[in-house]
């Protein structure tokens, strides 16, 4: 299991050879999914498992999983949520791209992509639109009479009336 993935693969490569690569990689290299949570993930594990869609397009399998802290919408509280997700990306050009409906299509260009954006991506898709706590009980608001504060301002004019008034 590696703890530091490399900046760069040769995509086209591991695909043709079948390989999975297993990795651990530390919260701290996932700024847009801490910026999203609420802290940093402490680690972030899963494996990246290449070979070629329909024997001919290079194609990835990223499986991640790992623990974010998000604030339940329903209590106001902190908790913990568990993201497990498995993405299927082939890079391909567009022109072919017409039957790849279950999968997720990258232009070939981004092969050369930080294999981190492809984890880090799947990981912000996975968060729930609007987190909310299994078992969480709303918040109790007391209903009563509302208080209006009404303020008085003072009239910006007053000041010119005691001088009209002096002359």
């Amino acid at each position: 299991m590696l703890e530091k993935l490399p900046r760069q693969f040769d995509v086209a490569s591991l695909a043709r050879s079948a390989k999975e690569i297993a990795f651990r990689l530390k919260g701290s290299e996932f700024v847009r999914l801490t910026q999203a949570t609420l802290n940093e993930p402490s680690v972030v594990e899963g494996v990246l498992r290449f070979s070629l869609f329909e024997g001919r397009y290079p194609q990835i399998e990223v499986q991640v999983s790992t623990e974010v802290s998000l604030i339940c919408q329903r209590s106001l509280e902190a908790y913990q949520q568990s993201l497990q997700v498995t993405t299927l990306l082939v890079f391909a050009d567009e022109d072919a791209t017409d039957w790849l409906e279950a999968h997720e299509v990258l232009p070939p260009e981004e092969m050369d992509e930080d294999p981190r954006v492809w984890i880090e991506d799947s990981l912000l898709l996975a968060l729930p639109l609007v987190p909310v706590q299994p078992g969480s009980q709303p918040i109790e608001y007391q209903v009563g009479e509302v208080a209006v504060v009404e303020e008085v301002k003072p009239n910006p004019f007053a000041h010119l009336k005691a001088i009209m008034q002096k002359e």
